[in-house]
C-alpha cells in the first residue's frame, strides 16, 4: 500500500490530475450526447425522408387523411427540437439537470417512435445510454448543490447532518441505477456471445469456424462477461469501464464503418434495422443508418467514461473499501 501511496504521489506531482479528470469529463459529455446531436442533424438534412418513415411505421394511421399528414410531418421537427435543446442545455452548462432529463426521456421513447421496440440490441444500447445520463445527472446535482450552498442559498430541509446524508443517499442511489443500466448492453452481449459457443460446441450453424477464431471468441466473452459483472458489483468498476470503452470505441469503427461505405457505389442490406433486414438500399442510405447506429455506440463510449471519470458511488466494493476510498478522493481532484 505505500509503494501505491508512492507511485500515486509521484503521478500528482507531474501530471495535473484535476486536470486530466475534468478534460474526461468534458471529453465524455460530448461522446454521450454525440448520437443526440448526429441524430438531430440527420434527421434535419433528410427532413422528408423522416416524415415518410413516421408514415410507414404507422404513426397516425388512425387520424383522418388530412391530420395524419400533418402529425407525419411534424414529428421530424419535435425530434430536432428535443434532441437539439436537450444537448445545448448541457453542452452550455445552462441548465444540464434539464438537458439530462430531456434527454433520458428521449433515449427511452426513441425505438419506439421507429417500431424498433423488438430490437433488442438497439432498445438495450438506449437503456445503456440512459445510464450514463443518470451518472452524469448525478455529477451535475451534486455541483449545483455545492454552488447553492456556496452562495449562502437554503438546502434542504433538516439539519446540516440530515442535508448532507440525504444528499448522499439521493447520489448513491442515482449512481448505482446508473451503473447497472450502464451494463444492460453488455449484459445482452454475454448472453449473444454464450449461446454463439453453446452452439459452436453442440454442432450449431457456426460450428465451422476455425479454431482460433473460436479461442478468440471464448477469450473475448470471458473479458465481457467478467468485466461486465465486476462494474455491477462495483470491483475495479473505473478499470473495467475503461477496457470496455476503448472496446465499445473499437468496435464501432469496425462494425459501422460510415465513412468508408458511404463512398461506395454497391448497394448494401438493411440486415442490421429490425424489419428491413432483406431491403436492398443505395450506399448513402445505408451509410446514413450505419452513422446512426455509429453515433450510438460512442455515445455508449461516453457513458463508460461517465463511470470512468465519476466513480460508482457508495453502493459498490470499491468505494465501500477504505483503500479504494482513499484512491478515488486522490484521483478525483477535478470534483472538488
Amino acid at each position: 500500500m505505500a509503494a501505491l501511496a508512492t507511485v500515486l504521489q509521484a503521478i500528482d506531482e507531474r501530471v495535473s490530475l484535476k486536470h486530466v479528470h475534468r478534460r474526461l469529463q468534458a471529453f465524455a459529455r460530448v461522446l454521450i450526447v454525440g448520437t443526440f446531436m448526429d441524430d438531430a442533424l440527420r434527421v434535419m438534412c433528410d427532413y422528408r425522408g423522416q416524415a415518410a418513415t413516421m408514415k410507414s411505421v404507422g404513426w397516425g394511421v388512425s387520424l383522418p387523411p388530412g391530420s395524419q399528414a400533418a402529425v407525419q410531418s411534424l414529428m421530424p421537427s419535435v425530434f430536432i427540437a428535443t434532441q437539439t435543446i436537450g444537448v445545448l442545455l448541457i453542452l452550455t452548462r445552462l441548465a444540464p439537470q434539464a438537458g439530462c432529463l430531456v434527454l433520458v426521456a428521449w433515449a427511452g421513447v426513441h425505438p419506439f417512435m421507429y417500431a424498433q421496440q423488438k430490437n433488442l440490441e438497439f432498445l438495450l444500447e438506449s437503456v445503456t445510454i440512459i445510464g450514463g445520463l443518470l451518472i452524469l445527472l448525478t455529477s451535475e446535482r451534486a455541483i449545483a448543490t455545492r454552488e447553492r450552498l456556496l452562495s449562502g442559498g437554503g438546502g434542504l430541509l433538516g439539519t446540516p447532518a440530515e442535508q448532507k446524508e440525504a444528499q448522499a443517499n439521493e447520489k448513491n442511489q442515482l449512481l448505482f441505477a446508473g451503473r447497472l443500466m450502464l451494463c444492460a448492453v453488455f449484459v445482452y452481449y454475454s448472453v449473444k456471445m454464450s449461446i454463439e459457443r453453446v452452439q459452436a460446441l453442440l454442432g450449431g450453424p457456426i460450428n465451422h469456424e476455425d479454431p482460433i477464431h473460436a479461442l478468440f471468441a471464448l477469450f473475448v466473452l470471458l473479458l465481457l462477461v467478467s468485466g461486465t459483472g465486476l462494474i455491477i458489483v462495483g470491483i475495479k468498476s473505473r478499470w473495467c469501464a475503461m477496457g470496455l470503452a476503448l472496446v465499445m470505441g473499437c468496435a464501432a469503427l469496425y462494425k459501422h464503418p460510415w465513412f468508408i461505405t458511404m463512398w461506395s457505389s454497391n448497394s448494401f442490406k438493411l440486415d442490421f434495422v429490425v424489419g428491413y433486414e432483406d431491403v436492398q438500399v443505395d450506399a448513402w442510405l445505408y451509410s446514413d443508418h450505419q452513422r446512426y447506429f455509429f453515433f450510438q455506440q460512442l455515445s455508449t463510449v461516453g457513458a463508460l467514461l461517465q463511470l470512468v471519470a465519476h466513480g460508482p458511488g457508495q453502493f459498490s466494493v470499491d468505494e465501500a473499501d477504505a483503500e479504494s476510498i482513499t484512491i478515488t478522493s486522490i484521483t478525483s481532484k477535478g470534483a472538488d
